[in-house]
């Protein structure tokens, strides 16, 4: 089973190592690196007790490999220098999130967050020239730090209180035990703050827009992918594993949670002007739908919080690469000042845009209105009425921004933008995309 982790982590010391040997080669130990990586998606495990329609771990795999090439070609467009450690941070931080997958105990749960987490602060600080980068990564390990020390000070609750370390020693306990041990659940809940904290959860979400402002493109498009796709299914094992249907953790928590997620998410994004902080609310608001699921507790419910997430982070990776493809070196300081009338030039960027983003919205026949529609159906059916109705509000006051995005590419004047040469991985990815949001729903069943 960790297999996959033993590879990935081979892969990239050993890459480091011979890129360390030949600097010169960076591009080129890039490209084997991707190629070795695509490689261990054939000895993934399946894991039929996440989902039943979901390999997660290959869905983390994939869109690690798919950052990399996003910075690989930033690199290249940009005319900024290939550094590999970029590459050797996000696999081992893929690494820590695999192993965190398949954990069944807190310590090592703990210790593969910590690795993903160490790496995430040095993957928001990469771009050690820009001070909202150092800013942005200062305040992320600041934060980060604080939760991790209050999920440890939960893990010393649980063993001091349930007497072991075990998931299903943990879950019997406060599942059959009445009056319910104050001291375990104070312990759950401590440590579930690092889990949202990941997630970017409201109250545990501050840090969301100044890390995406800051964050090099590439590092971003990581967190919104792999790495949240992966906190999500760590989510779901404590939700199965450890919390089982102890009401006011499993419901009355999550159900806060989503609720205020929701409201500030579609809220918060209203009157920013930079586009990567307009996605980092957009990653909070989506955060509450993908909690909906995860409260059902129920198999359907997983698959379509994991189903959602999936079509989230697609879309959003197909609208960071179309920023890159647009404005190359300027990508990290995007707003909408520079997309107005894009439309003029560069008609299929724009078309592609405005895919995403009613994708996003979620009209029909669009593969975000298959995954909205199929998260809110669950949630009817489980009688969350409420959960439902505020899930479709804040969509329509979502939609509000997502139009305005493509209001400006489409009526504001334009702004005069420089033709860069073609990155044919990012195309590749981009096409792949736009396939998935256009024809997913064909494909994707009940």
């Amino acid at each position: 089973m960790l297999l996959p982790g033993i590879a990935l982590t081979l892969l990239a010391l050993f890459s480091q190592f011979f890129a360390v040997i030949i600097p010169s080669k960076n591009r080129i130990c890039t490209n084997i690196t991707i190629l070795l990586s695509t490689l261990v998606l054939f000895i993934v495990p399946k894991i039929p007790y996440l989902s039943a329609n979901v390999n997660i771990m290959s869905i983390v795999i994939i869109f690690t490999i798919v950052s990399m090439i996003i910075y690989r070609d930033y690199s290249a467009l940009s005319g900024e220098e290939l550094k590999f450690e970029f590459v050797t941070l996000t696999l081992l931080s893929t690494v820590g999130i695999l192993i965190a997958i398949l954990a069944q105990n807190f310590l090592l749960l703990f210790c593969s967050m910590e690795l993903t987490a160490l790496t995430s602060y040095v993957l928001a600080g990469f771009k050690l020239s820009d001070i909202k980068s150092s800013e942005g990564a200062l305040k992320y390990f600041i934060l980060g730090s604080l939760v991790s020390c209050l999920s440890l000070f939960g893990i010393s609750f649980i063993y001091g209180f349930g007497g072991s370390l075990q998931f299903k020693d943990i879950l019997y306990q406060l599942n059959n035990t009445f009056p319910a041990n104050i001291g375990l659940v104070i312990g759950i809940v401590l440590f579930l703050s690092s889990i949202f904290f990941k997630l970017s959860a409201v109250p545990l979400h501050f840090w969301t827009p100044d890390v995406y402002e800051g964050s090099p493109i590439a590092s971003v498009t990581y967190f919104t992918a792999a790495s949240k796709i992966g906190m999500l299914a760590i989510l779901l094992n404590i939700s199965k594993f450890i919390i089982g249907d102890y009401q006011p953790i499993s419901y009355n928590l999550i159900k806060i949670i989503a609720i205020l997620s929701m409201i500030i998410g579609s809220i918060g994004a209203i009157r920013q002007n930079s586009l990567k902080r307009l996605m980092a609310y957009s990653t909070i608001l989506n955060i509450g739908y993908v909690l909906i699921g995860v409260i059902l507790h129920t198999q359907k419910g997983a698959d379509a919080a994991l189903l959602y997430m999936l079509i989230y982070a697609a879309s959003s990776i197909g609208f960071f690469i179309c920023l890159i493809m647009l404005l190359g070196k300027d990508t990290d300081k995007a707003s909408f000042d520079n997309i107005q009338g894009i439309a003029e030039n560069h008609k299929v960027i724009a078309a592609v845009i405005s895919i995403i983003m009613f994708s996003m919205i979620g009209i029909p026949p669009l593969t975000g209105f298959f995954g909205k529609y199929y998260l809110f159906y669950q949630a009817i059916n489980q009688g969350e009425f409420f959960l439902a109705f505020l899930g479709i509000f804040t969509s329509v006051i979502a939609a509000f921004y997502y139009l305005k995005v493509i209001k400006t590419v489409y009526f504001v004047e334009k702004t005069e933008i420089v033709k860069l040469p073609m990155q044919y991985g990012l195309l590749l990815i981009n096409s792949l995309v736009v396939g998935f949001l256009v024809f997913g729903s064909f494909f994707l069943s009940f």
